[in-house]
């Protein structure tokens, strides 16, 4: 019964997800080349890509709690910023390049999981999530 229910409501989780992942996966490689950046579709797969992650990583916490946390969108943010910085598919918005060189015992992955968890986790609580 216990496993049914995670089970169904991963599956809504998820499906209801990638309407919006699609959408600011669009947005986010329009504003890229804005920049300057070329049109790819690597480019626009890697951003929905991660934005489908955070979100599928919210659901099975969601499930397990049985609630709706601030918590769990940190805790998605801090994984996909630690996987994207590590495999070199993010950057690491507000943190210059000298400041490896100046505490070279913070890794660069430390810190992306550090930045998109408090990002992740501010919005959700600016959004009206609960801790």
């Amino acid at each position: 019964m216990w496993l049914d229910y995670q089970l169904r409501y991963n599956i809504h989780c998820l499906s209801s997800n990638a309407p919006g992942s699609i959408f600011m996966g669009s947005l986010f490689t329009g504003l890229d080349v804005a920049r300057g950046a070329p049109l790819s579709f690597s480019s626009f797969g890697r951003n929905v890509g991660f934005i489908f992650l955070y979100g599928g990583l919210i659901c099975p916490m969601e499930a397990i709690t049985g609630r709706k946390s601030s918590m769990h969108n940190a805790l998605s943010g801090a994984t996909v910023g630690y996987l994207g910085v590590q495999k070199r598919f993010l950057g690491i918005p507000g943190v210059d390049a000298l400041f490896f060189y100046r505490y070279p015992r913070i890794s660069p992955p430390m810190m992306g999981a550090a930045v998109y968890g408090a990002i992740g986790g501010i919005m959700a609580t600016l959004l009206g999530k609960p801790l």
